[in-house]
């Protein structure tokens, strides 16, 4: 009978945490594309009682607006949803790609797009993390500062994946 290893169950070795990702996801990206849309579309459509309030009030751009809702003819009532809805879909696409995404796993932090040149901070060259003015802050073991933007994620839940991986969190 050979002897087997025992395994030891021990609650306070640290497992593996999966990588934690704070980024928009595809629901997120669906309703901001579609609340941008509907937005434009609807501006589109009220722009000739909007043109109304404009001759009332001294707003900017008030009579560019003004004269644009006085255009009734058929295709331009037609177009002006339309074109609503694409400059709508467009401040979408610019509101869901302006976002920086944040990944933290066991090994490394990673800042922004892949696709779009991130920044890598190793867990060696890593020495805090903490939130400044509301925009995350990611200090190098030299002191220097990598990182200080606006990232996608609750507060606490940023510092819960970076306190849970063993990363430095709030302390200077």
């Amino acid at each position: 009978m050979m002897d087997q290893p025992q395994q030891k169950n021990d609650s306070t070795t640290q497992q593996p945490h999966a990588a934690e990702t704070f980024a928009p996801s595809r629901t997120d990206v669906v309703i901001i594309g579609l609340v941008c849309l509907g937005i434009g579309v609807a501006l589109g459509f009220f722009l000739p009682a909007l043109g109304s309030i404009a001759a009332k009030f001294p707003i900017p751009f008030g009579d560019v607006i003004e004269k644009l809702s006085r255009f009734d003819q058929a295709w331009v009532v037609i177009a002006r949803p339309i074109i609503g809805g694409a400059l709508g879909l467009i401040a979408a696409f610019f509101i869901a790609s302006s976002t920086t995404p944040l990944r933290i796993d066991e090994h490394r932090i990673t800042i922004g797009r892949d696709d779009n040149h991130p920044l890598h901070i190793s867990r060696a060259s890593f020495s805090t993390a903490y939130f400044a003015d509301g925009k995350l802050v990611v200090v190098t073991e030299g002191g220097h500062q990598a990182f200080k933007g606006d990232v996608e994620g609750k507060k606490a839940a940023i510092a819960e994946a970076f306190t849970s991986r063993g990363y430095r969190w709030g302390e200077i």
